[in-house]
């Protein structure tokens, strides 16, 4: 996908051919220098990511023949003008910051590959994760808006929102935190303060997350009382 220097030097000349008839040959030269630029940043990438165990491929896109800018007498300056880890299509903001300044973007498809998770078979909704339903594999973590996970520990243990395909990459979207306490758990009710703290067993009636706040009974008055989910199996009803 990246572009090669013969085909570079052909695309340019071409595009200098182009331009003659109603264009200075200095323009086509700025029009040149544009592609240089551009694929010497996306080279300076590429080393970078190969640093992280990543490999890149990239395709820059085309500018309009008409194109007419001035000529920058300074090197000219490109950067990413969104993160190409969260979108193949990106745009590269190529800039003159000479007298006259000028600046154009240029738009590019980046492909970023690393060794991701995905599933090993399918999984259905409200599944929690395990080692065994997942499999490392070389994936292109920007084609999807929230790229995948290349720490397993990271998925492990959390619950599926839907059911997923065998070899689909896993991204967090898919996945949620499981309920710290169930409907009908034993827990322990923790009341008091910093000083001060009595502890007794309860169950629980309604089940949540670390944080949601439920309802539970204690098993000995009885009596229900609101609190809050700090651990599994642990309701504080100060908090």
């Amino acid at each position: 996908m990246r572009l090669n220097r013969l085909n570079f030097g052909i695309y340019s000349g071409l595009i200098a051919c182009l331009l003659l008839p109603v264009q200075p040959l200095q323009a086509a030269s700025t029009v040149e220098r544009i592609y240089r630029a551009a694929d010497a940043f996306m080279a300076d990438y590429v080393r970078l990511q190969e640093s992280r165990d990543r490999t890149v491929a990239y395709e820059l896109g085309s500018l309009d023949s008409r194109l007419s800018m001035e000529p920058c007498p300074q090197p000219l300056k490109v950067s990413f003008s969104g993160d190409p880890e969260r979108n193949a299509r990106t745009t590269l903001l190529v800039s003159c910051e000479g007298d006259r300044p000028w600046r154009l973007f240029l738009n590019s498809r980046i492909e970023i590959q690393a060794q991701g998770w995905v599933t090993s078979q399918p999984i259905g909704r409200g599944v929690i994760l395990e080692q065994s339903m997942l499999e490392a594999r070389q994936v292109t973590i920007n084609e999807q808006r929230q790229g995948g996970y290349q720490n397993p520990e990271l998925m492990l243990g959390m619950e599926t929102r839907r059911n997923i395909n065998a070899g689909v990459t896993i991204t967090p979207h898919m996945l949620i935190a499981p309920d710290a306490v169930s409907r009908g758990d034993r827990v322990i009710i923790s009341a008091g303060n910093s000083a001060f703290a009595i502890e007794t067993r309860g169950e629980a009636v309604t089940g949540g997350k670390i944080g949601d706040q439920i309802t539970v009974k204690n098993e000995t008055s009885g009596r229900q009382v609101r609190g809050r989910i700090t651990a599994p199996g642990r309701v504080d009803i100060n908090r």
